[in-house]
């Protein structure tokens, strides 16, 4: 019983440590650019198309060049493309989020397009980023060959949500630790009421 308790402690001062370290944390707005260009493959009819590509995010391209993975979800009707997309360095650290375009389908097979891209999060140490990046591109439905460029902002603290849901967990793991003090901790103790 008493070892359980000295093994709290350290898992109650790693979390305050980490929430000290996320809310000390200074949000950092960056400036950024991108520009990537690959293939698609997959049926638009009948979606999900998958979209492969090489670029550049500056000034994250410190981190090495950029490969992008996107799951699009196209409505031909509407020219509105639905999706998720994942920014990976050459590092390992990533970048992901939803993207939002609309195709001007009039001088099909070929077709500009606007984009939004909202980061949300990602791996290693662009964890917490997240920001709005917007651009358009040209795609060749033909050849199934797309180009794209664009600029935006990136936040590099945590969201208020993010602290908010660590906080929470802080609050559920005091409860539990709360509760298991009043359980009973042999059967004599629970059955003393005879």
């Amino acid at each position: 019983m008493r070892i359980g308790k000295l093994l709290l402690i350290p898992a109650y001062a790693v979390a305050a440590l980490c929430f000290f370290a996320t809310s000390a944390a200074q949000a950092e707005t960056i400036n950024v650019t991108y520009a990537f260009s690959g293939t698609g493959s997959g049926n638009p009819a009948n979606p999900p198309v998958i979209g492969n590509g090489t670029g550049s995010l500056t000034p994250l391209n410190l981190l090495g060049s950029m490969t992008w993975v996107g799951l699009n979800f196209p409505d031909l009707a509407t020219g509105a493309n639905q999706g998720t997309f994942t920014m990976t360095f050459t590092d390992g650290d990533t970048l992901v989020g939803t993207l939002h375009e609309q195709l001007d389908l009039a001088a099909a097979p070929n077709a500009d397009f606007t984009q939004i891209l909202t980061v949300t999060g990602g791996t290693g140490a662009l964890r917490w980023y997240n920001g709005i990046l917007t651009g358009g591109g040209f795609l060749n439905l033909a050849n199934s060959t797309f180009s794209t460029s664009g600029a935006g902002t990136l936040n590099t603290a945590p969201e208020p949500g993010s602290v908010a849901l660590f906080l929470l967990g802080l609050l559920l793991l005091a409860v539990s630790k709360r509760r298991a003090k009043k359980r009973p901790t042999s059967v004599r103790e629970s059955n003393s009421w005879t």
